[in-house]
């Protein structure tokens, strides 16, 4: 049985909805506590970080992709460490902010870990003018199907609309995405976009977990629709950025 079949298999046997939910419920690891520290502005939350181990532990993908390295890999490293093994394979605009963890992965034995460096700027794509990670599309290639997606990058004021799109055509049928900060108000309109022009369902949405969570099943692997409103929406969306001098908050 393939690593997609396994994990589809697995999320067929119960609700996935109510498995969430109840990990969701899980007082925070005091292991995850550990990895965690010391403390930084700009790492994940401790209770998503901690339903993040859950989920690749009780699930066991084989193949993670990561949008935005730093101490969440670590998490997600020693999460593929205590079930077979497996593949990390991370985008990250600003690799000097992730070395750290990064060379903490080297400890775990099995787990081929890769972080692809990619320049973000602004593009015009087909799905409208985007904050984009430029040439990786080989590279994502190259280490393809991902069962697993987990998005904490582009930064949230440039916009997360990017991350599925690019991924999209590289994740096995039933591969499960896990959006941070999802309380907030645009990546409620990145999951909306998504929606449109990806075979995507909404299987669980937390806005008190951490900064906000939502978990997304791809029903089949596609590559992204063209969507007329999602175009617009991008170009209304740099407008806004333009007329207050910087990028959204």
């Amino acid at each position: 049985m393939t690593t997609a079949a396994l994990l589809e298999a697995s999320l067929n046997t119960d609700s996935l909805q109510s498995r969430l939910a109840n990990w969701a419920r899980l007082p925070v690891r005091p292991d995850v506590e550990a990895m965690l520290q010391p403390a930084d502005e700009w790492m994940i939350s401790a209770a998503t970080a901690s339903l993040l181990k859950e989920m690749v532990e009780r699930l066991a993908p084989m193949s993670i992709l990561e949008f935005g390295a730093g101490r969440s890999s670590l998490i997600l490293g020693d999460a593929l460490a205590t079930t077979r093994g497996g593949k990390l394979t991370s985008i990250e605009h600003q690799p000097q902010y992730a070395r750290a963890s990064w060379e903490r992965l080297s400890q775990y034995p099995g787990i081929d870990a890769h972080m692809i460096t990619a320049r973000l700027g602004l593009e015009l794509t087909r799905h409208g003018l985007l904050h984009s990670y430029t040439d990786v599309a080989q590279p994502l290639a190259k280490r393809a199907p991902y069962d697993f997606v987990f998005v904490d990058a582009p930064p949230g004021h440039l916009g997360r609309d990017t991350a599925l799109l690019v991924a999209a055509p590289y994740l096995s049928p039933g591969a499960l995405i896990v959006l941070d900060d999802a309380r907030r108000q645009s990546e409620k309109t990145t999951v909306s976009r998504w929606e449109r022009v990806l075979p995507i369902t909404r299987v669980f949405e937390s806005d008190g977990i951490g900064r906000g969570v939502t978990v997304l099943k791809l029903g089949r692997t596609a590559t992204p629709a063209f969507s007329l409103r999602n175009f617009l929406g991008t170009l209304h969306d740099r407008w806004l950025e333009r007329r207050h001098g910087a990028p959204m908050p």
